[in-house]
């Protein structure tokens, strides 16, 4: 029996790498243990510094990292561990996707790890946030912090080990509180993972105080050494800074290619860690799909051929391991002169239409027909109209089946303005967290028994400011009509929105718009690009007269 096995062997404590391979040999059920696919984890597995980075993509094998190393100590050198997320549901994720499989996989951790089954005297300390291994405890908390700074679920926790699993999705007020509990102890190691944001914040800006080291495979020509960067892989940008070219785009894949004799490099080899800023005492180590077993080339150049900010800060977050720095985020009126088409605004016959309005002291409107064949998605109409039935008749005259209008600030009266053109056809819109955005993958979430949808306001400005960017270089895009500068306060509401990245209550850079003048324009082009993706209503709109009630006008 493997709880039968000396807990030491050949008379010494067991390493993380050799711990792992003889207690974690299964790291989940169906998952083996395996360094021969991934060798650039051997040296992270095998390091012994007392504060380690690990600045990386997604899905590189780190989270499995984090869980032995949270393990090991508890089982093997008989160290308390602090386990610290972003927020408690990461940390009941994590437990039962995590800890559990990993228990249930090895027979020896299934027995060293406190049941609290019947029979058991170590009974209630098996729980999502507390695990008894041995005669140590893993606590595994969440990150937040109160406004007045206090952090109770960190309290009274003496540990001897921290790990901060993905440091840039915390307030970034914890990691300094959750250190100050290994105050006692004479272990005190601390391990930092996450995938990075923006660069100088969270684990970007702890990698820089570490010793920066990046993965070096051998050229099989010439045996020159190499980091594997995306200019290894992509040969030639456009002014967008998308791929245009790179290694074996005529063969329909991706290759990195040798910066001395060119040769295809086998990103997968056996290679070596080289320090950046060696003798430091902080050891980092930087993880890219770049070489990981699982990933495609392709895919992530695919990935970067994207004039959206979301889905490219993605791209190099997830994908490069790197953090993202956002593109001047303004458009200007020749790049709007660009968009322009040959054609004028006007209903076209048999088009049905999507609409996004502004509510302030005027109605500010955009109208779209859908997707040409070309992908293209025309402006029918934009500009201001005075009150409800303004904008019922302007919605008749194209046709409009969708539309999406700002519930705020006059609820009531959209609220009625839905009921009198049809329920299916209208929907209000809200921001409900501004601050940090939607926790989805969708840019928007539906309540459809609400009438209403919940946006994600930078990133689906974002899809407004791309579908504007695409169609200014020739591309499927939001396109605009020849007289376009003629529509009043079109190019300056714009114009007037500009991307920055700002600090949030948590100290966290986030990015945002900010308005440098009046965008009511730029809103109903959002609310517009939302509409297009609602569904379709099951029965055209009634048009009756409307209701001559308070709010009207």
């Amino acid at each position: 029996m493997i709880l039968e096995q000396n807990r030491r062997v050949n008379g010494g404590v067991l390493d993380l790498r050799a711990w792992t391979a003889v207690r974690r040999a299964m790291l989940k059920p169906g998952v083996a243990f395996d360094l021969v696919h991934r060798p650039y984890l051997r040296d992270l597995y095998a390091e012994q510094a007392r504060e380690m980075v690990v600045y990386k993509a997604s899905q590189m094998g780190a989270s499995e990292l984090g869980v032995s190393y949270a393990l090991y100590s508890c089982d093997e050198r008989d160290a308390t561990v602090l386990y610290v997320f972003p927020t408690r549901t990461h940390v009941t994720d994590f437990s039962t996707a995590r800890i559990a499989p990993a228990l249930e996989a090895s027979e020896y951790l299934s027995g060293v790890v406190a049941s609290g089954g019947a029979g058991d005297d170590r009974r209630g300390t098996d729980r999502v946030t507390l695990k008894r291994i041995g005669d140590r405890f893993l606590y595994l908390r969440g990150a937040q912090v109160k406004p007045d700074g206090r952090a109770p679920q960190l309290k009274s926790i003496d540990a001897d080990v921290l790990v901060l699993d993905e440091v840039d999705e915390m307030d970034q007020r914890a990691p300094v509180i959750a250190v100050k509990r290994l105050g006692a102890s004479a272990i005190s190691e601390v391990r930092w993972i996450s995938t990075p944001t923006y660069p100088g914040v969270g684990i970007h800006a702890k990698w820089l105080e570490s010793d920066q080291r990046e993965w070096f495979v051998p050229c099989p020509k010439c045996r020159r050494f190499h980091s594997l960067t995306i200019d290894d892989v992509v040969t030639e940008w456009d002014s967008l800074g998308r791929p245009v070219g790179w290694n074996g785009q005529s063969e329909g894949r991706a290759f990195a290619a040798c910066r001395g004799c060119g040769a295809e490099l086998d990103r997968h080899a056996h290679g070596s860690w080289v320090a950046a800023k060696p003798g430091r005492e902080i050891a980092g180590f930087h993880l890219s799909k770049l070489f990981s077993p699982t990933s495609s080339l392709l895919a992530i150049v695919e990935a970067l051929q994207t004039v959206e900010e979301t889905k490219r800060r993605e791209a190099f977050n997830q994908d490069l391991g790197l953090p993202y720095s956002p593109r001047g985020g303004r458009l200007t009126k020749t790049l709007l002169d660009q968009c322009r088409r040959d054609y004028l605004h006007g209903p076209v016959a048999g088009e049905a239409c999507a609409a996004g309005v502004d509510v302030g002291s005027r109605l500010h409107v955009v109208i779209r027909g859908p997707a040409s064949r070309t992908g293209d998605r025309p402006q029918r109409w934009a500009g201001a109209v005075e009150g409800y039935k303004a904008l019922r008749n302007l919605f008749l005259k194209y046709n409009v089946r969708r539309a999406v209008i700002d519930a705020l600030p006059e609820t009531r009266a959209v609220r009625e303005f839905r009921a009198d053109y049809g329920r299916g056809a209208v929907w209000l819109a809200y921001f409900p967290n501004t601050r940090i955005g939607l926790k989805s993958e969708e840019v928007m979430q539906i309540k459809e028994e609400d009438g209403v949808v919940n946006i994600d306001r930078t990133r689906a400005m974002d899809e407004v400011m791309a579908g504007l960017l695409s169609s200014s270089v020739g591309e499927a895009g939001l396109t605009l009509p020849a007289d376009a500068r003629d529509v009043p306060e079109y190019y300056e509401h714009i114009t007037n929105q500009v991307r920055v990245l700002e600090k949030n209550a948590a100290g966290q850079q986030v990015a945002r718009y900010r308005e440098l003048g009046p965008d009511h324009l730029s809103l109903a082009e959002l609310y517009c690009l939302v509409a297009g993706k609602m569904p379709r209503p099951a029965t055209l709109p009634k048009a009756r007269n409307l209701k001559k009630s308070r709010g009207w006008r």
